[in-house]
Parts: C-alpha cells; sequence; structure tokens
C-alpha cells in the first residue's frame, strides 16, 4: 500500500477500481449490427476467406458479411444478453449472457482433427432453427 493510498484511507476516502479502462477512452461498447447471424469469438487473426471457414457458413447457410468477429476484449464490452450465436474458438474464452453458444478448438486445430469437426457439426446442428442446417 503507497503512502497516498494510507493517507486516502484514513481520511475515509474510498477508492474505485477501474474494470473496463476502455470505457475511459471513449470505446463505450462494441456494436453488433442487426444483420449479424454469427458472433466469432477468438484471440487469433482469423481470415475469413479461409476455405474451411467458408464451408462453415455455408453449412449454416449463412454470408460472410453476417458474420462479427470479436476478441476477448471487445466481448467484455458486448451489451449482455447476447441473442445472436456465438461461435468460441478456442478454450480460454467464455461469454457471459449468451443464449446460443458453440466452441471449437483454434482454426489450425479444426482444420486437422475430424473429431472436432465432428463436434462442431453436432453444436451447429443442435441450434438448427438458427442457421436452416436441415434445408440444406
Amino acid at each position: 500500500m503507497t503512502r497516498r493510498d494510507r493517507l486516502l484511507e484514513q481520511m475515509g476516502i474510498t477508492q474505485w477500481m477501474v474494470r473496463n479502462p476502455a470505457v475511459l477512452r471513449g470505446e463505450r461498447g462494441v456494436r453488433i449490427p442487426a444483420s449479424t447471424k454469427l458472433i466469432i469469438i477468438t484471440d487469433e487473426n482469423l481470415d475469413l476467406n479461409s476455405q474451411l471457414l467458408k464451408d462453415i457458413f455455408l453449412s449454416m447457410n449463412i454470408a460472410q458479411d453476417d458474420v462479427v468477429c470479436v476478441n476477448s476484449e471487445q466481448l467484455g464490452l458486448i451489451p449482455t444478453p447476447i441473442i445472436t450465436p456465438c461461435w468460441v474458438l478456442g478454450d480460454e474464452i467464455q461469454p457471459e449472457g449468451s443464449k446460443v453458444m458453440f466452441t471449437s478448438p483454434v482454426l489450425s486445430e479444426l482444420s486437422t482433427s475430424y473429431s472436432a469437426k465432428r463436434a462442431l457439426w453436432k453444436q451447429i446442428y443442435q441450434y438448427d432453427e438458427n442457421f436452416n442446417t436441415k434445408a440444406i
């Protein structure tokens, strides 16, 4: 505890901790367009033009323009509850307030693992009313 902290405590002044400094920098939140059909949450840089992602989007019956990518820092700036389906790439991120969420390993692992692809497809198929997967 610093001298300043002790003096403030002795005077009965409560110190506040800033939990979200991005708000002070003017970032009030991440705006998710109304047309968004999928939020991808990952800390890796994704190329939405990769063939694997194109195939996944095709299976979900959504266009690439209807996808928004956010990282773990931006996730805290999304208003809750999150009504748009979320796809978490990686294990370290857990969104709160998401009604529809599925997870997979990071894209490099997903592209080489048949079991991970199968598990992802089962999760997507479980929420088929959001993606029209039965029509494909």
